[in-house]
């Protein structure tokens, strides 16, 4: 199998996750063994060093030492986690992915020695969780890795036949003990749940491989057919419309609205989550505003549409003063600076002994140019088209109090004001203001 992927790949480079333990061991070894028939190929190693034993230095020694021997590149780095957080496993899982991801080149392949025993590991910890055939279709044995491809060529390959092959070549590797410490969920399963399951049914973890398989084929048909029904539902700023949810079979709704934000790239939500999303963006009031919190994403609704929008910190409340017109006013958040520029909005000029400030928030009825009647700017927004979520993220301009307009949206209408002119640019990157670097979770 590793052969076959590495002719397959052999224009490319490729990089090995190599802990020191067995299984990266061999699956070093085998690279270099078969580079020893395909000479051309690339070949280089990342230790990601959790530092959560005393022995963590001697692992990179020994892991530095076997790369020296062979001449493989090495890239070291530490990661640290605090010992008394929840889900220190995931949470280190998640951290030690990122860091691999920031080190792979363009035309790399991350090469992980992820065996059968993993993946039957990964399907018991999916069931805890309570996973649809999502969850239970375990690692894939090639994937992508955000815009790269990640590879684990033993999947089908069971860690008694990997150890076999480590001590027939006497390879040497690290021992980790704390494998053997219960008291996290995968090592649980490892050491207490499998062995049972194995000594009363020999053929166990090949039958649970053969689920998982199962698994990925339906998860693989319904992601094709929902990727066809998809297509017509999501608009052009990448909202989902959901005109027609209400009369859909909740289960076919359900399931739109999870893989549409799957296409986002975040980490799956909950079930529950889901179910909260369905009931309260379906169900909910026309007017109502409701959202619901996907750790550092929002799911928002407007006119008939779900956005899915990363967390901002609320700063309704704030005002910035600009002294010096002369000089760009850098706004929070990111959210761009201000400054006079002849390309910019053409607005009153302020008087001499005027206040030039901004600020993020306004209620109640205002008169625009081109009206002749007040109205709520509640009204306005709507009228322009502006979602609940990017209104307190629109600079608002004001001489001392009185209140001259939304950059870029519109101008208030005022009697006795100056009457000379300047032009104001607001540079910014709102709707375009979101992560698109690729984050694994």
């Amino acid at each position: 199998m590793i052969e076959t992927i590495i002719h397959r790949y052999k224009n490319k480079s490729f990089l090995i996750a190599y802990s020191g333990g067995l299984d990266s061991t061999v699956l070093l070894y085998q690279i270099l063994k078969i580079k020893k028939k395909i000479p051309q190929i690339k070949i280089r190693a990342i230790h990601i060093n959790h530092n959560l034993t005393c022995h963590s230095k001697k692992w990179v020694q020994h892991c530095e030492k076997t790369c020296i021997k062979h001449q493989i590149p090495l890239i070291i780095e530490n990661i640290y986690i605090d010992l008394n957080e929840k889900n220190i496993e995931e949470k280190l899982r998640i951290k030690r992915y990122n860091v691999i991801y920031k080190h792979l080149l363009f035309d790399d392949v991350l090469l992980t020695g992820h065996h059968m025993n993993d993946q039957c590991e990964t399907f018991f910890l999916s069931l805890k969780r309570g996973s649809g055939p999502t969850g239970l279709s375990g690692m894939s044995l090639e994937t992508m890795f955000g815009s790269k491809k990640i590879i684990r060529p033993f999947l089908n390959i069971t860690k008694k036949t990997l150890l076999l092959w480590a001590y027939h070549k006497n390879l040497n590797w690290i021992e980790d003990f704390s494998n053997s410490n219960i008291n996290y969920d995968r090592n649980f399963i490892r050491q207490k749940i499998i062995p049972i399951f194995e000594e009363r049914w020999p053929f166990f973890l090949k039958n649970c491989l053969r689920t998982i398989k199962i698994c990925q084929e339906e998860t693989e048909l319904l992601t094709n057919f929902l990727n066809k029904m998809i297509h017509g539902l999501i608009k052009f700023d990448g909202s989902l419309n959901i005109i027609t949810f209400k009369n859909m079979k909740k289960e076919l709704a359900t399931a739109l609205i999870r893989h549409w934000i799957s296409l986002k790239k975040i980490k799956a939500p909950s079930y529950k989550n889901i179910q909260s999303i369905y009931y309260q963006m379906i169900f909910s009031r026309k007017d109502a505003n409701p959202k619901i919190i996907l750790k550092n994403n929002e799911i928002r609704r407007y006119k008939k549409s779900l956005y899915l929008i990363e967390a901002q910190p609320n700063f309704t409340n704030r005002f910035l003063f600009w002294h010096n017109i002369n000089l760009p006013l850098t706004l929070p958040n990111n959210l761009g600076y201000l400054e006079e520029d002849n390309n910019g909005i053409i607005l009153p000029k302020p008087k001499n002994n005027e206040l030039i400030n901004i600020r993020f928030q306004y209620e109640g009825k205002i008169l625009i140019l081109g009206r002749n009647q007040k109205r709520k700017i509640k009204k306005i927004w709507q009228e322009k088209n502006i979602p609940p979520w990017l209104r307190n993220k629109i600079p608002l301009l004001f001489y001392n109090n009185i209140f001259i307009g939304a950059l870029g949206v519109f101008i208030i209408k005022i009697d006795n004001i100056n009457k000379e002119t300047w032009t104001i640019a607001w540079k910014n990157n709102l709707l375009s203001n979101h992560r698109y670097i690729f984050s694994f979770y």
